[in-house]
């Protein structure tokens, strides 16, 4: 089995997290698919950040969830990374598409929804709207989040979209949801001991466990020895590279 790599908000080694030169670079590599984070505006836009707070990737201060998109694409969110991206600007979760669109995109998607701090009342529903946008679209889209209230809702809302619940360690809750078909997959954080027995415990077991953030080397090789179905890291160079030395070129 070929292992699938995850660009964890695009290639942040090289570019600023999360914005359109991030998610370009990546596209440099054979990576499978981008992943990406949203949050939402006071103005009830969708953008791509990771953090609730802009400060510590722009040269503003505050909460996103306070400021409208308007105050936010004033905002330089490229020269804390480097002078040569001065000026890059936040980009709208339709701006990321209709990009994507653009260029043809047709590997997958993995998009995390910011809800396990602030509560976005209808983003939900906001994140469904847009992506039916580009229905003709090729790419192939999970949905994932921290929080299990947006998990149930998405799935209310949509009962066929792949869904994937995010979490430190896998609880009762996790296992219902998959079982149960409510969630498709599992996302585990690899920096626990046992998380990472269990991705080499069931990699060929009906479980979908796809672990983040994969950026030690170690971890790297034993992730494709094991051809663990998925891995979400940074070090895309490394990641790919370290793929087809062991797994060969996925044809």
């Amino acid at each position: 089995m070929y292992t699938n790599v995850f660009a964890h908000r695009g290639y942040k080694l090289v570019a600023p997290e999360n914005t359109l030169p991030s998610f370009q670079a990546a596209l440099n590599y054979p990576v499978n698919g981008l992943e990406m984070d949203l949050q939402m505006t006071a103005d009830g836009e969708l953008v791509i950040i990771h953090d609730e707070k802009i400060d510590r990737t722009s040269n503003g201060s505050g909460f996103v969830k306070d400021k409208t998109l308007s105050e936010l694409k004033k905002l330089d969110f490229g020269s804390w990374f480097s002078k040569k991206f001065k000026n890059v600007r936040i980009l709208t979760f339709e701006e990321y598409l209709d990009w994507l669109y653009s260029i043809d995109y047709d590997r997958m998607l993995l998009i995390e929804l910011k809800t396990d701090h602030f509560d976005y009342p209808g983003i939900e529903k906001k994140v469904l709207q847009i992506i039916k946008k580009f229905s003709a679209a090729k790419w192939q889209i999970v949905l994932q989040s921290f929080n299990p209230k947006t998990i149930h809702n998405l799935r209310n809302l949509d009962p066929e979209i792949p869904l994937a619940r995010l979490s430190f360690v896998i609880g009762p809750r996790c296992l219902f949801g998959y079982f149960f078909g409510r969630i498709q997959q599992i996302n585990l954080s690899s920096r626990f001991l046992l998380n990472r027995l269990i991705f080499y415990s069931f990699k060929k077991a009906r479980f979908r466990l796809t672990p983040w953030v994969v950026n030690r080397q170690s971890y790297l090789k034993k992730a494709f020895k094991f051809h663990l179905k998925a891995i979400i890291t940074d070090q895309l160079d490394s990641a790919t590279f370290l793929r087809e030395q062991i797994q060969g070129i996925n044809k």
